[in-house]
């Protein structure tokens, strides 16, 4: 069965972030996620039909951004709020994204979602509705995150429905630390 995979890429590096901070005490400032590493790690091999990430326009960041392309994801940037500097739609563009493999693949697959974010779940609205009418078409689904920040409905649903896999054993792997410890 062919993956189509969805990437909160904000939440993986915000809460990446914070587990650097308890394994690599005063890196947090040089961690980063390698990407190619993390997409081979959640994609296990398999035949990828689909990779999606979203995520906001850090400023002078657009090397970060090719990179994820340059690992075969399609990317879509939202505009940081010009008030606040927070994201704005970044989820909304993943659900859509979702949405629309679901509606129009001509056969369910897996869908990968790598984020934490439960949220709008009691109102339903979020990944979880998303994972749901994933379910509902026939569609396996699994769960990628990092344990320390991962929202406790959504990693029950996915343990519930499908895979839960959290991203803190493999963490070596996944990350490395500009300048001192490279992925491996």
């Amino acid at each position: 069965m062919s993956v189509n995979v969805f990437w909160d890429n904000s939440n993986i590096w915000l809460v990446g972030k914070k587990v650097c901070s308890q394994i690599e005490p005063g890196h947090e400032d040089a961690f980063r996620i390698h990407f190619a590493n993390l997409v081979d790690f959640v994609v296990g091999g398999r035949t990828v039909d689909y990779c999606f990430a979203g995520g906001s326009l850090p400023p002078q960041n657009d090397a970060l951004w090719d990179m994820i392309k340059k690992a075969g994801v399609s990317v879509e940037l939202q505009q940081r709020g010009a008030m606040d500097g927070k994201e704005v739609a970044v989820d909304q563009a993943i659900h859509f994204a979702m949405l629309t493999r679901i509606v129009d693949s001509d056969k369910p697959g897996t869908m990968v979602l790598l984020t934490g974010d439960g949220n709008g779940f009691l109102d339903g609205k979020g990944f979880i509705a998303q994972l749901e009418r994933a379910i509902k078409k026939g569609w396996e689904i699994e769960v990628y995150s990092w344990d320390a920040g991962c929202n406790r409905y959504l990693k029950k649903f996915a343990e519930d429905n499908g895979k839960y896999i959290p991203l803190e054993p493999a963490y070596n792997k996944i990350t490395f630390i500009n300048n001192h410890r490279w992925a491996k």
